[in-house]
């Protein structure tokens, strides 16, 4: 593995596999985490057609009439809830740029917000939520052993009990990324999404092929997380950091415009 302050470190989950697997990738995941808090994740098991299916669904809702998206909108309170999130509702830049996306949440439990003009798109998401929270298990049990902890299951199935049910804020998120033609003013005001920290435990990120997002190392220098094919983007957030008394590291991260010539 090259310095972390040069790469974002890619990991094998198929060393849980192996004998001792789980020991080994527990040591390289507490390491990884308390330096880069960013990971590449290969060999996760969760299913290509799974991840595509997401994809595929969700194209055909952002490409949906913004009258027809925003009758489902995201609720304005802080509670869980599925729902779309238009462009302009969010804004995590400092200074306040315009940030050119929109996003559809998803949870299991609240599905009368979910798009009936794409009805695959509900039934995409509940399998890569289940695959996620799988994946997710496995990945917290590996981890709490690799920090010494007796109970494998304290970031899991203690802290996670009513994952899938009202109340629990874990959320499926989709992003959309709209083209857009840049100008020199635009370069300047226009942003996708601002530097910030997840606020949760732990993020798994499924990227396309166009990049953009960007992660802060050690140095403070923004790299680029380039896409991967047959990788999931790994990174804690700001209550595993808490937990962990600051063992663990929540990364800032950015999502920039890509700019095609």
């Amino acid at each position: 593995m090259a310095a972390i302050e040069e790469q974002i470190p890619v990991v094998d989950f198929g060393l849980l596999d192996q004998p001792g697997g789980m020991e080994k990738l527990g040591a390289e995941l507490a390491h990884v985490m308390k330096t880069a808090g960013f990971l590449y994740v290969k060999n996760h098991g969760i299913p290509q057609e799974i991840i595509d299916g997401v994809f595929k669904s969700s194209r055909d809702v952002f490409a949906l009439p913004y009258e027809i998206k925003s009758k489902r909108p995201r609720s304005s309170k802080f509670e869980p809830s599925c729902g779309y999130v238009p462009m302009g509702l969010e804004k995590l830049d400092v200074p306040k740029r315009e940030e050119l996306r929109e996003a559809y949440n998803y949870i299991p439990y609240n599905e009368e917000r979910l798009p009936s003009e794409v009805p695959a798109f509900g039934i995409a998401c509940k399998a890569l939520f289940d695959e996620s929270w799988e994946f997710s298990k496995k990945l917290l049990h590996c981890l709490a052993l690799g920090l010494g902890l007796p109970n494998i299951k304290v970031f899991a199935e203690d802290s996670h009990e009513y994952i899938g049910r009202p109340g629990n804020f874990t959320t499926l998120r989709i992003h959309n990324y709209p083209a857009h033609a840049l100008n020199e003013a635009d370069a300047e005001n226009l942003t996708r999404c601002g530097a910030h920290t997840d606020y949760g435990t732990l993020t798994v990120l499924y990227q396309d092929d166009v990049g953009g997002l960007e992660v802060e190392t050690t140095k403070g220098v923004f790299i680029p997380v380039v896409p991967i094919p047959g990788t999931v983007v790994i990174n804690i957030g700001d209550i595993m950091q808490r937990w962990t008394s600051d063992l663990l590291r929540s990364t800032v991260s950015a999502c920039i415009i890509q700019v095609y010539k």
